[in-house]
Formats: C-alpha cells, structure tokens, sequence
C-alpha cells in the first residue's frame, strides 16, 4: 500500500522518465505544505534530471525540516553540495548518510567528497566499499585508479581503470589513464603474438583488439599483433579521436620504438615535437632513438641543444652517452665507446656508471696506466662497493704490472 499523501500518478510519470510532468503533478502539494516526504523526494530528484539544482536543495531541506535522520535527503543533499564545490558542508551530509545506510551510492558519494577534500586514505577505503557493494558503477573503480596512478602505483591503476572499462566506460580520458599506468610499468608495447589476418590489414591497424605490427616472417597473411594491454594501443586510440592529441603522439612514438619500429617512432616523434617543442619527454625519447638507431652525431647535437634548452640535467645526458657507449661497446667500437664516456664523464664526473666502464675498456684495450687511474678512483669514491674486494684486487694486478704503487 502507497504511503499517506503519496501521489501515485506523479511517482508513476517520474518513473516513464517524464520529469517536468511529475514536477508540475507535485509542486502544488509541496507548496501547500501538505506532499509527503517521498512526494518530496521525488520531486527534488525531478528538479535535478531538470536541470534545477537549486530548487532541488531547497526541497531537500525541507525534507530534512521533517526528517533529519532520512538517508536519501542527506545523501542528495551532499552530492548536490558536493558538485557546487561546497566540499566541508557536502561532507557533514553525506557522513551523515552513510551512518543512516552504508550502501554503495552513499559510499561512492563520501569516497568523491574526500578525494575532493585530499583526504586520500579515506577516499580509498569509501570507493573500495562501494565498489564492494556494486562493481558495475564504473566511477568507483575509475577513481580508484586515477588515486592509483597519482601515487605512482601504475600495476593497481591499470587493475581498477580496466574495471571501470569492463563496467562499459568509455572515454578519452580513461584512455589517456590507462596509457599513462601502462608507461608508469613500462608496457610500452603489449605481449607479441602471430595472427592470421585478412590481406588488405596495414602496419598500425587496430584488429579484435589488436594493434597490426608487421607481417611474419616467410608467412602468408600472418601479422606480429600486439594485444590491447599497452601504451601503444591507447596512444592509437587517442589519435583516432584528436590526431594532434599530444598524449597520444607520445604513447604511440613510445610503443613503436619499444616494437622496434623506428621509421613509425620517428614519424609520431616528429609531430610531437612540433607540437611540443619544449617538452623533455619528446626530447628524451629523441635521445633514446638516437640510440636506437645508433646516430650518435645527432645524439650529441640533440644532448648540447636539450641541455641550453632545459630538457636534460647533466645525469640524464650522461644516461644517454653510457648508452651509446654500450652500443659502440657491443660492436667491438672501443675506442669510440671510449670517447663516448669521456664525454659522459665530462657531464658527471663522479659517476659509478660512467667510472666502471671506462675503467673496464683501458683494460680491453691495453691502456693499463689509464685502467689504474681509473680503477683507484672507483675505489676511492665508493669504498662499500658490494665487489671492493674484486676491485681492489684489480687495481693490485693492474699496479703491479705497469710498476704503479700508488
């Protein structure tokens, strides 16, 4: 049986979604002061879908005139605070509410009002109730992982916002999250497998959730797939709805020089620095190309442009030369590894991984003299080396054959 004073019609239109109807149905009760509180509520809910926040509050209010203890004016109450920025205010009704019904709307509410107070740990423990309650309202779970990958935990974020995802969110933004969890854990690229595609599929195409690699090797219309899970996939997912979008350029350019596809990194690392000329992560993926690609003249020229220009401190420049220095090293280049890490050296002089290396090629390459320089610096500079004993022993060998005593 219908409650005292409820008008049925108006709760029977409200619920057809016929929201200026049922308002017009209940505004002379309430105005008379003789509608019931869920008249009331009902009401305040239709100003809402109507687009009248204020009016609806003003309703809520006196419902809780009537009843300070109802759940749902107190819950309503501070969501409506809560979105006008009213944060302090929204969170003594929306307190409230959960002590009255500790339900999943209610929780999801309190868990929105703290993370917009900064009161993260609480955040956290309200959505994780609510999500408890009801997984299929993407907005716990997309909070969750937006708190996740702000506190630099990108495993925990990619878990939640792929939930928010399953519950069928949909957005550029979640995009954009995810990409940004996935280069947090370095998954610049998904695991590669080997597909049978259709012929007319292209190098980039999305297919069943796929991003198109490249053809296999001496197959017929098999493709080097990689799966959804990975920055590359999303950053191609931000660019089919904004080309230029700069998150994207980069995600992209990150995922296909991890695929070993350079000519495609290039090409994404062009339009990103045009469109972000002072950027360090554009210039810092420059640099890792470079390397890449073993063009270690413009690596140098883009080291001493991006240092005048503030994109690299003088330990990431070194970073990139110990690199190139390890490649010319695999090539059997010593002495241009060697020249690589004198420069290196000149960024940062006390560098361990500067230090060692060098130390370690005077020795390949016969320069015993340089190797006891080098090798009594280490030993000097960081006495608690897990391998002093080891080095120490090096440096007696290598003392004792050029005559050197100290």
């Amino acid at each position: 049986m219908p409650a005292v004073g409820e008008n049925i019609e108006a709760i029977k239109t409200y619920a057809r979604g016929d929201y200026g109807s049922a308002a017009k149905m209940l505004e002379p009760s309430y105005r008379a002061g003789k509608a019931g509180i869920q008249d009331r509520l009902i009401l305040a809910r239709a100003y809402l879908h109507l687009g009248r926040p204020e009016e609806s509050l003003a309703v809520l209010k006196n419902v809780l005139d009537s009843d300070r203890e109802n759940p749902e004016a107190n819950g309503l109450t501070g969501q409506l605070l809560l979105k006008a920025g009213k944060n302090e205010d929204a969170l003594k009704y929306l307190e409230h509410a959960y002590r009255l019904k500790p339900d999943a709307e209610a929780a999801s509410a309190l868990g929105r009002c703290y993370y917009a107070l900064g009161n993260i740990p609480k955040a956290k423990s309200s959505l994780t109730a609510a999500l408890k309650e009801d997984i299929r309202d993407p907005s716990n779970s997309f909070l969750l992982g937006r708190i996740n990958l702000d506190r630099g935990s990108g495993a925990l974020a990619e878990k939640y916002l792929l939930m928010a995802q399953e519950a069928k969110m949909e957005s550029a933004e979640l995009h954009l999250l995810l990409g940004k969890a996935y280069l947090l854990q370095k998954k610049t690229v998904g695991p590669v497998m080997v597909k049978r595609l259709g012929a007319s599929v292209k190098v980039g195409d999305i297919v069943d959730g796929c991003v198109v690699l490249g053809k296999a090797p001496a197959t017929s219309n098999q493709y080097k797939v990689c799966t959804r899970y990975c920055a590359l996939y999303e950053g191609l997912v931000l660019l089919k709805a904004n080309k230029q979008d700069p998150d994207g350029l980069f995600m992209s350019a990150s995922g296909w020089f991890a695929a070993g596809d350079h000519e495609l990194a290039t090409r994404y690392l062009k339009d990103l620095m045009e469109k972000e000329p002072a950027s360090p992560r554009a210039w810092q993926l420059q640099a890792g190309l470079l390397v890449a690609m073993k063009d270690f003249d413009a690596l140098r020229k883009v080291l001493v442009e991006g240092k005048s220009a503030g994109m690299f401190d003088s330990r990431a420049a070194a970073g990139f030369l110990c690199r190139a220095a390890a490649v010319l090293r695999s090539q059997g280049k010593r002495p241009q590894a060697i020249a690589m890490l004198k420069q290196a050296e000149a960024e940062q002089p006390i560098a361990e991984e500067v230090l060692r290396p060098l130390a370690a090629l005077y020795v390949a390459v016969g320069d015993d003299k340089q190797a006891v320089s080098y090798y009594g610096r280490i030993v000097e500079l960081f006495p608690d080396a897990t391998d002093i004993d080891e080095l120490n022993n090096m440096l007696k060998v290598l003392r004792e054959k050029t005559g050197v005593t100290k």
